[in-house]
């Protein structure tokens, strides 16, 4: 299996980028966020790779981040998501990704393509209550530890996440301990401001 390319870049386009190592071009698939933080062609780069062996083709799909390659991993175990679906679904951003997951937002995941209502419904059984998903989202942008909390004591009480990221979401931007986020939420999900 090729886990990892490190070579010059050679080709770049918002689908794809061909690095060459030791004077072998490998192809690989890319998000085209990916390719935007890619160097020009030319210069020297790293790359993740996830290897998918088909009858028909080896594949490779390149990644920048580690956590990025992990949620493309796992979105393949989910029944009739593929690697071109995967890959889709990673253009929304990870970020994105996660949030939607986490907040168990069937219509963001459908904005992606190949990707409709059902097969979000089945995303979003596959990773619910998923420990992974708390951790990454939790390494994404602008959760905090405090917000990690706040979730846990929100869904003891019985809401579900999507009621608990909505309630957060709309909090005000500003410190706020444990406590006082519990009680912030509970007001705007009770509808009292």
């Amino acid at each position: 299996m090729i886990t990892s390319l490190r070579g010059r870049l050679v080709v770049k386009t918002a689908a794809q980028a061909v690095v060459e190592c030791g004077g072998v071009g490998y192809e690989t698939a890319v998000t085209p966020a990916v390719a935007e933080r890619l160097p020009e062609p030319g210069a020297e780069v790293f790359l993740l790779t996830e290897m998918i062996v088909r009858d028909d083709a080896h594949l490779l799909f390149g990644f920048l981040e580690a956590r990025e390659r992990e949620l493309f991993r796992r979105l393949l175990k989910v029944s009739g998501i593929g690697a071109k679906t995967a890959l889709g679904m990673l253009a929304l951003g990870g970020g994105e990704l996660l949030e939607a997951l986490s907040a168990e937002d069937a219509g963001r995941l459908s904005r992606a393509p190949g990707v409709g209502r059902k097969t979000a419904e089945r995303l979003i059984v596959e990773f619910r209550g998923s420990e992974w998903l708390l951790e990454a989202a939790g390494a994404g942008g602008g959760r905090t530890g405090e917000d990690a909390e706040a979730e846990q004591a929100l869904a003891a009480l019985g809401y579900r996440k999507k009621e608990i990221a909505d309630a957060l979401a709309a909090l005000p931007k500003e410190e706020m301990g444990v406590s006082e986020k519990v009680r912030a939420a509970l007001r705007v999900l009770s509808g009292r401001r």
